[in-house]
């Protein structure tokens, strides 16, 4: 690929870094509770945020960040407490009684927002696309930006199929449970999302 090095190496790192469970993959199966189309749509906002923020690095802003911390320190805060805010939201969902919208299939709309500034209200995947993505760019390439995205790209397609799994398998589940899978859902990824939060705010 014209400007892109090592490309086994980092399809390898990426599906790595990607299979890590964070406050992503614990939002977008809780929304598996109210319908896959609402989870489908929020993995949407999770790339759409994922995008913006690989051209912010690519177009530098992870340098930035690095040289105005008290910055990164801001952005990281108010991220936590969105997680957190999510979270309890998701708590609370789970201990409510199934709607009619939910045992009918679920409203879709309302979940591509909030996971989209999941995303960007955390400033650490600027940095890390930032460090990341150069080591597999050529010296000699004279279109960073360009480079960027398409590193970018297979990136978030590596993204989109382990989200795919994760959303069959979890309505699978809650299809063949004995007893409503979606209330567990819902408080496992809220209590997962206040566990992360507290670990940004207090780590």
């Amino acid at each position: 690929m014209n400007g892109v090095q090592h490309l086994g190496a980092f399809l390898l790192a990426a599906l790595l870094v990607i299979v890590v469970p964070g406050p992503a993959t614990l939002y977008v199966l809780g929304q598996v509770r109210t319908a896959v189309p609402r989870a489908m749509l929020a993995v949407g906002g999770l790339v759409a945020g994922d995008l913006l923020l690989i051209t912010a690095a690519g177009l530098g802003l992870a340098s930035l960040l690095r040289q105005w911390p008290a910055v990164s320190v801001a952005l990281r805060m108010v991220g936590a407490l969105y997680v957190a805010w999510l979270g309890l939201t998701m708590l609370r969902s789970a201990a409510a009684p199934a709607t009619m919208e939910e045992k009918s299939g679920g409203k879709v709309s309302g979940a591509f927002g909030p996971a989209l500034l999941l995303t960007l209200l955390n400033p650490k995947p600027i940095l890390f696309f930032g460090a990341f993505f150069p080591l597999f760019l050529t010296v000699d390439n004279t279109d960073w930006l360009g480079g960027f995205m398409r590193l970018g790209l297979l990136f978030e397609l590596i993204n989109i199929g382990w989200f795919a799994l994760l959303i069959a398998g979890a309505a699978l589940l809650r299809r063949r449970a004995r007893m409503p899978a979606g209330p567990w859902l819902n408080r496992l990824g809220g209590l997962g999302l206040l566990g992360c939060a507290a670990l940004v705010m207090f780590g």
